[in-house]
């Protein structure tokens, strides 16, 4: 058994933002002050979160549930929806690193064809799977990979490429393959990726329709036979957005609220609340959780 590597701390914890590379990949480094059950999360493309201090539970809708503490990872499928558990330890901030996969890495050529060559276990098309020993080989390819991903940091396109297919190679040798979800072209999700498109947009379903080139009756119906509303996708959306926006940066609640269509902070505060089932200052510690 190999000597872990501690983790250290993100000294530059102040500057927080979310970086996205297209075609590459998502870096996040997540922070939250108190502990919170964070219900119906949608995910889109795979992604290893690797816990860095106190817990996270994953639970997917078909009651499959993992655990992390601090020092381990959890691998979690893409297109699916989940409900996240983060606890603190020891009343310190609970914190996390995301790294998503864009969709066009994981098709690449000489992985995939490794893929094929390679015997991977009975769990490795698994929801959600704990990795509870994070290696050397595979935590140092992780954090070359999401510091790679940071903007302004110099680092080309090209080589942030290598550093994050290193990840899934090393993921490989473990016997864990990482797949593009099977996306099921329905009305929900082109109604969510269109609104995603634009969150501060004042979407109508006349304008919604209009986009899909689909009547307004003939929206709510086929969304109605999903088991959706226009509403709760408008909202869902806008909320979970918000949400990664407070725990993965430092900008203002009500800048956070504008980026996601609410011009008012005390509305936006309500239908977060209405969302999540805590205020949106629950997240970063200002107040306790109601």
């Amino acid at each position: 058994m190999t000597d872990h590597v501690a983790y250290k701390p993100d000294q530059t914890a102040a500057t927080r933002e979310i970086h996205v590379r297209k075609e590459l990949g998502i870096a996040a480094h997540v922070m939250q002050a108190n502990g919170l059950e964070i219900r119906r999360i949608h995910v889109q493309q795979p992604a290893l979160v690797v816990v860095e201090r106190g817990s996270k539970s994953v639970r997917t809708d078909l009651g499959i549930c993992v655990q992390a503490t601090a020092g381990q990872a959890i691998l979690l499928g893409g297109n699916q929806t989940l409900d996240f558990t983060n606890l603190l330890e020891a009343g310190k901030a609970y914190e996390a690193r995301w790294l998503v996969f864009d969709a066009a890495l994981l098709e690449d050529a000489y992985y995939r064809h490794r893929a094929e060559t390679l015997k991977t276990t009975d769990q490795s098309h698994a929801p959600v799977r704990l990795i509870p020993e994070v290696k050397d080989s595979l935590r140092s390819a992780y954090m070359h990979a999401w510091h790679a991903l940071v903007s302004g940091n110099g680092i080309p396109d090209a080589v942030a490429r290598q550093r994050t297919l290193e990840v899934l190679h090393w993921l490989l040798e473990e016997g864990i393959l990482l797949r593009n979800p099977t996306l099921i072209e329905n009305v929900t999700r082109k109604v969510r990726d269109l609104i995603a498109q634009s969150l501060d947009y004042a979407w109508t379903a006349e304008r919604i329709a209009s986009e899909l080139a689909l009547s307004e009756a003939t929206l709510r119906r086929r969304l109605a036979a999903e088991g959706n509303t226009l509403t709760d996708l408008l909202v869902d959306t806008r909320m979970a957005t918000a949400l990664t926006l407070l725990q993965a940066t430092t900008q203002p609640v009500s800048a956070i609220a504008l980026s996601v269509g609410y011009e008012s902070s005390s509305r936006f505060a309500i239908r977060f609340r209405q969302r999540f089932g805590f205020a949106p200052t629950s997240v970063r510690g200002h107040q306790r959780a109601g």
